[in-house]
């Protein structure tokens, strides 16, 4: 106890004495005298930064050096003495201690985020410290290309060391893109299982089980700097303690990366970048031009190379068989282009779906990346170029991100061939359909008319051509509608084929009657066209037998008009009117009765008919414009 009593300056005077004169080494007594001061001070009611300040104030020289054993044991030491006399935590026995190491991790970490600039240092500190003090079997940091959107592995501890900077994904792929894309952190017992879960064969992942990824995020403004993996081999279940040192961890690594990153952007990069994308920008506009699918490989070996400041250039189409080989279907660049592409790299291009680069010998370099939608590999596109000041990763984000355009263009023009070949072959049948519609109805008309040629009741004969011309109305809207295709016709153009017809099939001989149709912009739809045929043969028939009878002349004015989302159709005559108290629910005829019933139950409209001031009669069809 009564080395618990000491004094904060006391103890703090003890330690410094016991790390002398290897203060890295971090021995026993040393955690032994670490551990006093941070009990001490947290007697004296000082926080555990006043702790490290006073430290810092006594020792500046030999903070940055201590080991990370040391500094946990004076964080133990305070956390030690705040639980035994505040309470404000209860853990099971040993708990303290991962805590602690965790506080040791997160100062190593932030000491290696402001101790250097260099990134690859700084990444490399953050994957080995993290997983240590997690007891993961791997962590791996992937950044993320805010203009490609490509997520580039740039350190591990744990996967294939080789595969560093020359793995770029899209920044949705898999569970690392689940939490690019949510900004959440994912955490899965059995990765594998995972509907999002891919792997790459070149990484070595496959053998993990479990993993957590978690982004690393730039609160202000709020921006994706990339994404961290930790997996373990077996399964495991990371408790929400060791998920906030992680997440905490994550936040200390973005900002390292971000103040990594603008050191090493000079404005010679910076412009190097800004005309990248202007590239990449205008390539996706060339692609996206309609053309159809052979027309484009050519096209993307081109841009290809040119966005790449490559001299050799190839598009191979995948295989549609096993045993097959993959296809050239464009090339730039010497006659024997294809022949620069060993077919390991191809191999490994398919069989990881993700940008691949090999450097060769003669200062040269050697990139592939997948044609990869949605919803299938269509190919890949591969280019040699000279290797220059840009770094093989911002090459693999930039090409990817090349090729996932060339891919969507590719698909598109696969889509707008097929369908343009749908709707030819569609033409053809809806033509041939209208064709024998066409016919068939021209053929009842003429079965009709030759009946009504051989009736010998007036009567009947009335009753079939009636008949002859409701079939021969229909059959002109009908060659209406299908001479273009149309889905709708203005109604003015349905009564000029209906009057025609009636000029024929209903006038009878001896009668002149003069039709007069004022033009009109209202429309109809297909189902209303066929439909307002039927109507207006109905009430010319109307007009010119019952209003025309003992007449040899007569006029009839039909007027359509739309306004106020209806449409109104009036037919007027100058014939004798309607009988004295003419009541449309008793007295109308049964061609008048079907008329009402078309309006009422197909149009959902409304009919009315009464008599004109100046003599004759008005029929009038009101209806929705839509129907």
């Amino acid at each position: 106890m009564a080395d618990a009593k000491i004094a904060p300056i006391d103890a703090l005077t003890h330690f410094l004495e016991t790390i002398q004169p290897e203060p890295s080494l971090g021995g026993a007594q040393a955690r032994r005298a670490a551990h006093r001061l941070g009990s001490s001070c947290a007697k004296a009611d000082l926080t555990i930064e006043e702790t490290f300040e006073l430290l810092e104030q006594s020792a500046a020289d030999l903070l940055a050096v201590l080991s990370a054993d040391t500094l946990g044991s004076i964080v133990r030491g305070y956390v030690d003495q705040v639980v035994r006399t505040r309470g404000t935590t209860h853990r099971p026995p040993g708990r303290l201690s991962s805590h602690v190491a965790r506080l040791a991790a997160l100062h190593r970490i932030n000491r290696a985020a402001t101790s250097s600039l260099r990134l690859d240092d700084v990444l490399t500190t953050i994957v080995e410290t993290v997983a240590e003090t997690i007891e993961g079997d791997a962590c791996s940091v992937f950044l993320h290309d805010g203009h490609t959107e490509a997520l580039i592995l740039r350190a591990t501890k744990g996967l294939n060391p080789e595969a560093i900077g020359r793995i770029a994904i899209r920044s949705d792929a898999g569970i690392t893109g689940l939490a690019a894309t949510s900004h959440q952190t994912q955490m899965v017992e059995d990765a594998q299982a995972h509907p999002a879960f891919f792997t790459y064969p070149i990484v070595g992942e496959d053998r993990y089980t479990s993993q957590v990824s978690v982004p690393l995020l730039l609160r202000e403004p709020d921006r994706l700097v990339g994404v961290m993996n930790i997996q373990s081999i077996e399964r495991r279940s990371f408790d929400p303690d060791e998920l906030t040192f992680l997440e905490t961890a994550a936040g200390e690594l973005a900002i390292a990366i971000e103040n990594a990153r603008l050191y090493s952007q000079t404005d010679e990069a910076l412009h190097r970048r800004i005309d990248e994308m202007k590239a990449l920008q205008a390539v996706s506009r060339s692609l996206s031009a309609e053309r159809l699918p052979e027309d484009l490989y050519p096209l993307i070996a081109q841009h290809a190379a040119a966005i790449a400041r490559g001299d050799a250039a190839v598009v191979l189409a995948t295989a549609h068989t096993a045993d097959a080989l993959p296809l050239c279907v464009g090339a730039t660049g010497p006659e024997n282009a294809a022949d620069m592409f060993p077919f390991s790299l191809i191999e490994r291009v398919t069989a990881t779906r993700s940008a691949v680069a090999i450097e060769l010998d003669d200062n040269h370099i050697l990139i592939g990346a997948p044609l990869l939608t949605a919803h299938r590999l269509i190919g890949s596109v591969f280019v040699r170029a000279r290797l220059d000041e840009n770094h093989i990763d911002q090459k693999l984000g930039l090409f990817q991100a090349f090729a996932d355009a060339a891919a969507l263009a590719v698909e598109n023009a696969e889509l707008y061939d097929e369908a343009n070949r749908g709707f030819a072959r569609a033409s053809t049948l809806l033509q041939e359909m209208h064709h024998r519609v066409r016919n068939n109805l021209q053929t009842v008309a003429a079965l009709l008319s030759m009946q009504a040629r051989h009736a010998s009741h007036p009567a009947h004969k009335a009753t079939l051509q009636e008949a002859v011309a409701r079939v021969q109305s229909i059959a002109a809207v009908h060659n209406l509608l299908s001479a273009d295709n149309l889905t709708s016709a203005t109604v003015t153009s349905i009564v000029k084929h209906v009057v025609d017809e009636a000029s024929v099939n209903v006038v009878p001989r001896g009668i002149h009657v003069e039709f007069e149709v004022l033009p009109s912009d209202a429309t109809a739809s297909s189902r209303q066209a066929t439909i307002l045929a039927l109507l207006v043969n109905e009430c010319v028939t109307n007009s010119i037998e019952h209003g025309m009878a003992d007449r040899t002349s007569g006029h009839i004015w039909i007027t359509p008009r739309a306004w106020d989302d209806q449409i109104e159709l009036r037919i007027e005559d100058d014939g004798c009117g309607l009988p004295e108290g003419f009541d449309i629910e008793r007295d109308s005829s049964l061609g008048l009765r079907i008329a009402r019933t078309l309006t009422m139950s197909d149009l959902k409209g409304t009919f009315d008919i009464r008599n004109r001031p100046e003599g004759g009669a008005v029929t009038a069809i009101r209806f929705p414009a839509t129907g």
